[in-house]
């Protein structure tokens, strides 16, 4: 297998119209992502979730018929939502109005746990008739666990091209706290279990959106340590915050240095806090998620850090 590195940049379609003049900056070697989950999601108001998924449709469609030949040049994927959510008939209703455009090169899956999910979306959309590569989302563990089985089964079919590791999903599932980042132990422990397989079964690996927005010099060293670990490995970074400097690859210029995270109680309590705080002062209700001027706080880390506090901050 070739080693090849990508970028995929994840979008929101929320506020569709704009987007157009927004992606034709984009280089031809970045992957878009457009986003129909996570990002059009309110945890606080359900009423404002269907809103934000009908647009996100909307934006889906209309993206679609406006393609340009500056877009043309550019390889667009959708993230749908999991097969186990109310929202997944309508994302695939808005997809069957898309197919003949040939406007999409892959789908993106949540919440991948068995071989059924990946049958499925192919009985509804016939997916190598309609050249459409698609990616399952590992995030958590019997997702985790299943893989390798899961890969076995596609092989006849060869469906799956990509895996991408949805960290945040998993740490949420697995009540980690604190998430670990892209410098512990912990975090690449569970990635390496995903990058073995993705070697094994010649599938690129696609590592989960990089969280820690302005840190490029720790987002190469990511970069290095996967080309340096896994030689042969064709694999993917992923962005939530776009910011074009993370399109620049360069050689770090120093390696990354792993370290565990620890088990100091009293910090978690106090990074829980940080976090709820942070999140509510920076969040827009049009967003599902926030951002400092150092993290992405997607929402699934508000409702871990808000239940460790509850199971734990009396304790201490």
């Amino acid at each position: 297998m070739t080693k090849k590195f990508k970028v995929y940049q994840y979008l929101s379609l929320v506020r569709y119209r704009g987007l157009i003049k927004f992606i034709e900056k984009f280089n031809s070697n970045i992957s878009i992502i457009l986003d129909l989950e996570d990002s059009s999601k309110d945890i606080f108001d359900n009423k404002n979730t269907l809103i934000l998924k009908k647009l996100c449709r909307e934006g889906l469609i209309f993206l679609s018929k406006n393609k340009n030949k500056k877009l043309n040049k550019l390889n667009f994927y959708v993230r749908i939502n999991s097969i186990k959510t109310k929202h997944f008939n309508k994302d695939i209703e808005c997809l069957k109005k898309i197919l003949k455009k040939k406007f999409l090169k892959g789908i993106f899956l949540p919440k991948v746990t068995d071989y059924n999910s990946i049958e499925k979306v192919n009985k509804f959309l016939n997916l190598k008739k309609n050249e459409i590569e698609l990616i399952p989302m590992i995030e958590n563990q019997i997702g985790l666990v299943n893989l390798e089985k899961i890969l076995k089964k596609d092989k006849k079919n060869n469906f799956i091209k990509s895996i991408h590791y949805g960290h945040f999903d998993y740490c949420l599932s697995e009540k980690l706290w604190p998430f670990p980042e892209p410098y512990h132990k912990e975090y690449w422990n569970i990635c390496e279990e995903i990058i073995k397989l993705c070697s094994a079964y010649k599938k690129q690996f696609i590592q989960s959106p990089f969280p820690l927005i302005n840190n490029h010099a720790l987002y190469l060293r990511c970069i290095d340590y996967i080309k340096t670990k896994y030689k042969n490995l064709s694999f993917g970074m992923s962005l939530v915050n776009y910011n074009n400097i993370y399109f620049k690859i360069n050689k770090p210029k120093t390696k990354l240095r792993i370290k565990s995270q620890g088990k100091n109680n009293n910090f978690k309590i106090i990074f829980a806090k940080k976090i709820l705080n942070d999140y509510i002062e920076s969040k827009n209700n049009r967003k599902s998620f926030s951002l400092t001027s150092k993290w992405f706080i997607p929402p699934h880390q508000y409702i871990a850090a808000k239940y460790y506090l509850h199971k734990n901050e009396k304790k201490y």
